[in-house]
């Protein structure tokens, strides 16, 4: 059989290019500094694969490459719980656990069903390939099942797919629901997620079609044209998102200087910062101690009195030692005075405004935009998880 190079094959490399592509950078900032992006990035990784096996299905390369011939199953089941553990973990802040462990059960199913097909030397899978490549609407039936009948493993795919869709539509509406206050990343994330839910959507859709007038053929035409845009869509978007592609942390705009602040530290001399680092000690420990940060409206002034150091080297010692001013350093103090008590199950039922008060914040908007920017999350958010956790 000839090789089959045109638009259509060239349009499956080109959407299995990009996706490997975004799949790498997302998978290396997901170890590195934002792990919600972990599942996101094995789920382009495993469509990419997907789609590259595609590839070699219609340009009759899988002939070259028979280790291929059934794995395309495989990238498509690893595909579905990632993408619903994306937006868990998303919403959740949460990393992997054990029990996600119960996601590969389909996977697993379907390796056991077809161990022997996987299995088969080169030759026999060249065979096999030849029977089916011209008939892709045998090749959809699975009919080497060694324990079901033909046909089932694309109805348990499209049944996972829809259950799978369904669960992330659920988790995304009650995130939706719990957020009292949006951050900028938040927002990116829900517009970008209406995306993502709306072009799976329409990798299980035509199916359905297929039960009333289209064919079973068509809608798999179908289904994989619209994985090949999903794949392209979602990757060449992705990198207009900083903040979904490299994480919060590194989401910088750098373009507009008029919002970037350079301070350029003066020299500090070994006497000067033996002196800083004994005030430091001194402002940590009598922070500690006396729990100032709790009293609303505290001053660096205040501070200043209450510990006999002078405004300006509070000042300059926070500045050398923690990089932060005063008011970031008493809000950051609030929130992990917050925390400690959220994980001692106090304060779990509190309205945010009494949460807020006891920490010595004003209001719950500046208790609320401290959180966020000292610990990642909403206070709603982190008390949901502590809550679910129990």
């Amino acid at each position: 059989m000839e090789i089959t190079l045109n638009l259509i094959t060239l349009t499956h490399l080109a959407a299995a290019f990009f996706g490997l592509l975004s799949a790498m950078v997302i998978l290396y900032y997901g170890f590195k500094s934002n792990p919600a992006n972990q599942p996101l990035g094995i789920a382009q990784l495993s469509i990419s694969l997907a789609i590259w096996v595609s590839f070699s299905i219609v340009s009759q390369l899988i002939l070259q490459w028979p280790f291929l011939y059934r794995l395309g199953q495989v990238f498509v089941l690893i595909f579905i719980p990632m993408t619903f553990l994306h937006v868990v973990f998303y919403t959740t802040k949460r990393s992997w656990k054990w029990y996600d462990l119960v996601h590969v059960i389909p996977l697993l199913i379907f390796l056991i069903d077809y161990r022997d097909v996987l299995l088969l030397p080169s030759a026999e899978k060249i065979a096999l390939i030849k029977q089916e490549i011209s008939d892709l609407d045998r090749w959809m039936r699975f009919s080497q099942s060694r324990y079901f009948s033909p046909g089932f493993h694309m109805a348990f795919r499209l049944i996972i797919l829809n259950a799978y869709w369904i669960a992330q539509v659920v988790v995304f509406v009650r995130w939706l629901r719990r957020k009292s206050s949006w951050s900028a990343e938040d927002k990116v994330w829900k517009n970008w997620m209406l995306v993502f839910l709306g072009c799976q959507f329409f990798m299980w859709f035509p199916y359905y079609l297929n039960i009333f007038w289209l064919s079973q053929l068509t809608a798999y035409h179908i289904v994989n044209s619209l994985a090949i845009v999903w794949l392209m869509i979602s990757s060449l978007s992705l990198f207009f998102f900083p903040s979904i592609l490299y994480g919060p942390k590194l989401a910088v705009k750098t373009g507009d200087t008029s919002t970037v602040k350079v301070r350029i530290k003066a020299p500090v001399t070994d006497a000067e910062q033996h002196k800083l680092a004994e005030a430091m000690h001194t402002l940590e420990a009598q922070m500690e101690a006396n729990k100032y940060f709790l009293t609303p409206g505290y001053s660096i002034h205040d501070f200043s009195r209450d510990t006999g150091v002078p405004a300006y080297q509070v000042s300059k010692s926070l500045n050398t030692f923690k990089g932060m001013g005063f008011v970031d350093f008493l809000n950051q103090k609030r929130i992990q005075y917050c925390i400690a008590k959220f994980n001692q199950g106090e304060w779990l039922h509190y309205r945010l405004e009494a949460v807020a008060t006891e920490c010595g914040f004003s209001n719950r908007n500046s208790f609320t935009k401290s959180f966020i920017k000292f610990h990642g999350a909403t206070p709603s958010d982190y008390r949901d998880n502590l809550k679910v956790r129990e």
